[in-house]
């Protein structure tokens, strides 16, 4: 039987990935560092108030035999 011309849409082709993974951007180290560093530098009191409140956030609805961060 001859093939017609026509594709499902979940036949469209997609592009080669094994070529776009040859092709990653360049990282620049010396720029991932700077940003690194500027993270580690930052305010130690908004970091404990974050977590804090990420702390509670991911706790508030598990059961008590199922907290992430149980209270000692």
């Amino acid at each position: 039987m001859k093939e017609m011309g026509y594709k499902f849409k979940h036949e469209q082709s997609l592009p080669d990935q094994r070529s776009q993974a040859s092709g990653r951007p360049h990282c620049d180290p010396t720029g991932l560092n700077r940003l690194f560093d500027e993270w580690m530098q930052g305010d130690e009191t908004e970091q404990r108030e974050t977590f804090e409140t990420l702390r509670q956030s991911l706790d508030q609805d598990r059961r008590a035999g199922y907290k992430l961060f149980p209270q000692a």
